[in-house]
């Protein structure tokens, strides 16, 4: 992914992302928005959030699914609901 790096959090959720969407890691960058840059649609976007879960015995509400734009906001809630502090 260039120069930029990755921490793990980061590095596992754009993993997750490239599985359910088949889109290569390397066009994956943490600011990519999931509909507008790969065209996630809904059910993409559920299994992203399960697999999120899983990977982290995390829960997320089922009201906030709808604001997990990017890679970002994704790491960010996994960090809040983990209690996992930036790299």
């Amino acid at each position: 992914m260039g120069a930029e790096t990755l921490d793990p959090i980061q590095q596992q959720v754009i993993a997750i992302v490239s599985r359910v969407t088949h889109v290569p890691e390397e066009r994956i960058k943490p600011t990519t928005n999931l509909r507008t840059e790969l065209n996630v649609d809904s059910l993409q976007g559920l299994q992203i959030v399960a697999d999120v879960e899983t990977a982290w015995n995390v829960r997320v509400p089922d009201d906030q699914v709808d604001f997990y734009t990017s890679i970002d906001t994704i790491v960010a809630k996994v960090r809040e609901l983990s209690a996992t502090p930036a790299a």
